[in-house]
C-alpha cells in the first residue's frame, strides 16, 4: 500500500477518534493554583482555625451531615426535624412558600430554609410544552448557608425563617408579579439561630432578565462561633430537561474561576461521591446542564475555597463557596450577582468575569465562538438556522474554493502518472529505497504534490470541528426545527422509531446520515477516491467504499444540523469536482489537438 493510501486512512481514522473523543466529552485536566494564592490562603486558614479553636473546647454532641458529591445529605436526625447543634432557630409563625413571577421565570422560595426551591423559564419548553423546570422535584438547597467545624457540615434547611417583602412582614403563602412599573422586589429571610446569633438572606430579582442579587449576613456572638468555617453552596442539583437524558447528562458539569483559571468536572468525574477543591480568590462557582446555568458571582471576591460537587449514581451537580471564619469576626457580609437561565453566550459574557466559558464549546474554543456569533448574526436576516447552516457550509465552501480545486487537479494528474508508476514498481519492487526516490523524482518533474488530494479534508478539520462545538451545546439551537421531520439541528433526526434498540443505531431511524453516505459514494465515483488515484484499483475500492461506511457511522448519532452542514459541503464538492474534470477534459482534448495538428 503506498503512502497516500496510508495517508487517506490515517486521517479517516484521526477522525473518527477524534469525533469519539470530542462526542464523549473530554475531561477538562485539573489545574492547580498558583502557589502564592494557595499560601496566603493557608495562612489566613491557619488564623482562622486557631481562633476557632480557641472558643470551641466545649464538647459538642454528635451530628454528622456528610457532604456527598451533589450537595449535602442530611442525617437522620434533620430528617427526623432536629435542630443543628451549631444553631437553635426559633421557628417563625408560619411556614411560607413565595412564588415570583418575572417575565421570563417564575421562582418559588421557601421561608424553611429561606432557599430556592423551584424555577421554571417561560421562554423554554419542554417536549409537551410545559415550561422547563430547573431544580428536580422535592429538592431543596437553592443558594442555600452551611456551617462547617472541622468534617462537620451542618445546614439551615430545618430552620423556619421571617420572611419580610418589600419590608412587609409576610405570614401566608404569596404570588408577587414583576410588572411594568413594579421593577423588582427585595425578599429577606432572617432567623436567629441562637442567642445573639442571627442569619440574614436577602434576596432581590427583578422584571427583566436571569439575574437577581443575593447577599448573606450572619451575626456571630453565641454558639455559632464554634464553626470555623461557612459556605454559600447550591444543593439542591439541576433537573434533566431534554427528552434524551443521556446527551443531557453528558452537559451536567460543576464548575467556577478560581483567580485566573477555569475549573470544571463533568458528571462522570464524581463516581465516588467525592467533590473537588480550588483555593484561591473566587470570582464565581456555577452549576450547569446541557442547556442551562445556575452561578453566583461575588461581588468583592476574598479568599475562599470552591467546591467542585456532584454525585454521578443521583445524577446531581453543585457547588460551593466555603469562607473561614477570619480572626473571629462578630459580623460576616456577602453579596453577590446571581444567574439562573440558559447557557446564552451574549446574556453570559455581560457579567465580564468569564462567566461565558460555562457553555462547552470544545476544544477549538475560539473558532466555535466564531462560528456561533456567526450563525447569531445570520439569525437577524434568516428566521430558520437549517438555512443558516446551510448558508455557512457554501461560505466554507467558498473560503476553500481554490484549494479544492487544485486538490482535484492533483488527483488528475497522479491519475495521469499511473502507467509510469506501475513500470518504476515492477522495474524496483524489490529496492524500495530507490522506488520511493525515483517516485518522488516523477511527482516533482511531473509538478505533482502526492498529498494534495487529502488537503482539503485536512484544513476543513479545525473547520468542521468548531461546528460541532457551535452545534452541540448552544441553547440558540435547541428545539430549532428546519423542515420536513428535522424538528431539532442540536439533536440527531428521527425519521421513526423502530420501537426497539438496534445495536450501533439505538431505537430510531436517523435518514440525514444515510443521505450523507451516498453523497460520498457518489462523490468517490466521480473520481475522489481519499488515495487521489495513486493507490492500486483494489485498495482503491476497499477505501472508496470503507470511508462513506465509516462516516456514515460516525456521524449517525451527531446533531442533525452538523450532518445537513456536512451534506450540503458534499454536494457543493460533487459539482465542483463535475466542473474540474469537465475542465481537464477540454484541455487535455486542445493539447491533444495541438500535438496532433
Amino acid at each position: 500500500m503506498d503512502k497516500r493510501s496510508l495517508l487517506a486512512i490515517a486521517v479517516t481514522f484521526m477522525v473518527l477518534i477524534l469525533w469519539q473523543t470530542l462526542y464523549l466529552g473530554p475531561k477538562q485536566e485539573k489545574k492547580t493554583a498558583e502557589i502564592d494564592r494557595k499560601e496566603e490562603y493557608a495562612r489566613l486558614d491557619s488564623l482562622a482555625g486557631q481562633e476557632a479553636r480557641g472558643v470551641g473546647k466545649k464538647e459538642v454532641k454528635s451530628y454528622r451531615v456528610g457532604v456527598t458529591g451533589g450537595g449535602v445529605e442530611k442525617s437522620e436526625a434533620e430528617k427526623a426535624g432536629e435542630k443543628s447543634n451549631f444553631f437553635d432557630a426559633e421557628d417563625a409563625a408560619e411556614k411560607v412558600t413565595l412564588k415570583v413571577t418575572t417575565e421570563v421565570m417564575e421562582i418559588t422560595l421557601r421561608s424553611m430554609g429561606g432557599e430556592i426551591g423551584g424555577v421554571k423559564l417561560f421562554n423554554y419548553r419542554t417536549e409537551t410544552g410545559e415550561p422547563v423546570e430547573l431544580i428536580p422535584e422535592g429538592k431543596r438547597g437553592g443558594v442555600a448557608v452551611e456551617l462547617k467545624k472541622g468534617e462537620r457540615t451542618e445546614t439551615f434547611g430545618g430552620a423556619n425563617f421571617s420572611v419580610t417583602v418589600d419590608g412587609g412582614r409576610i405570614d401566608a403563602d404569596r404570588r408577587i408579579n414583576l410588572v411594568k412599573g413594579k421593577e423588582k422586589v427585595v425578599i429577606l429571610f432572617r432567623s436567629e439561630i441562637g442567642k445573639g446569633d442571627y442569619l440574614e438572606k436577602r434576596f432581590v430579582f427583578f422584571r427583566e432578565g436571569y439575574e437577581y442579587s443575593f447577599s448573606l449576613k450572619i451575626d456571630r456572638e453565641g454558639s455559632v462561633k464554634e464553626a470555623d468555617r461557612y459556605a454559600v453552596a447550591w444543593n439542591c442539583g439541576l433537573a434533566v430537561t431534554e427528552e434524551n437524558e443521556k446527551w443531557d447528562k453528558q452537559g451536567f458539569a460543576s464548575l467556577g474561576k478560581v483567580g485566573g483559571e477555569f475549573y470544571k468536572e463533568g458528571l462522570g468525574h464524581f463516581d465516588d461521591g467525592k467533590h473537588e477543591e480550588q483555593s484561591g480568590q473566587v470570582l464565581w462557582a456555577g452549576a450547569r446542564t446541557k442547556y442551562f446555568l445556575s452561578a453566583l458571582i461575588e461581588d468583592n471576591p476574598s479568599s475562599a475555597t470552591l467546591e467542585l460537587r456532584g454525585n454521578e449514581e443521583d445524577s446531581k451537580v453543585g457547588y460551593a463557596i466555603v469562607y473561614p471564619f477570619r480572626g473571629d469576626p462578630r459580623k460576616v457580609e456577602h453579596s453577590y450577582r446571581g444567574y439562573i437561565g440558559p447557557l446564552d453566550m451574549d446574556e453570559l459574557e455581560k457579567f465580564d468575569v468569564g462567566l461565558e466559558q460555562s457553555v462547552d464549546l470544545g476544544w477549538l474554543r475560539f473558532l466555535s465562538v466564531f462560528a456561533l456569533k456567526s450563525m447569531m448574526f445570520f439569525r437577524r436576516f434568516i428566521p430558520n438556522y437549517g438555512w443558516i447552516i446551510i448558508l455557512m457550509s457554501v461560505i466554507t465552501k467558498i473560503v476553500f474554493y481554490r484549494l479544492t480545486h487544485k486538490s482535484f487537479k492533483s488527483m488528475k494528474d497522479m491519475q495521469k502518472l499511473q502507467p509510469k508508476i506501475k513500470e518504476l514498481q515492477n522495474k524496483y519492487k524489490d529496492n524500495k529505497e530507490e522506488l520511493n526516490k525515483r517516485t518522488m523524482k516523477l511527482y516533482k518533474e511531473a509538478g505533482v504534490n502526492p498529498l494534495g488530494g487529502c488537503l482539503p479534508l485536512i484544513f476543513q478539520m479545525p473547520v468542521f470541528i468548531a461546528l460541532f462545538g457551535a452545534l452541540r451545546n448552544t441553547i440558540e439551537l435547541r428545539n430549532a426545527p428546519f423542515m420536513l421531520w428535522i424538528n431539532d439541528l442540536s439533536s440527531p433526526d428521527a425519521l421513526f422509531n423502530f420501537g426497539f434498540t438496534v445495536p450501533f443505531l439505538g431505537d430510531s431511524f436517523h435518514l440525514l446520515p444515510i443521505l450523507m453516505g451516498g453523497a460520498m459514494v457518489l462523490q468517490s465515483k466521480l473520481g475522489g477516491s481519499p488515495a487521489g488515484g495513486s493507490a492500486p484499483p483494489g485498495q482503491t475500492k476497499m477505501m472508496t467504499t470503507m470511508m462513506p461506511i465509516l462516516f456514515t457511522f460516525m456521524f449517525y448519532g451527531m446533531p442533525s444540523g452538523l450532518v445537513l452542514y456536512w451534506i450540503v459541503n458534499n454536494i457543493l464538492t460533487i459539482l465542483q469536482q463535475y466542473y474540474a474534470h469537465r475542465q481537464s477534459e477540454k484541455e487535455d482534448a486542445q493539447i491533444e489537438g495541438a500535438q496532433t495538428g
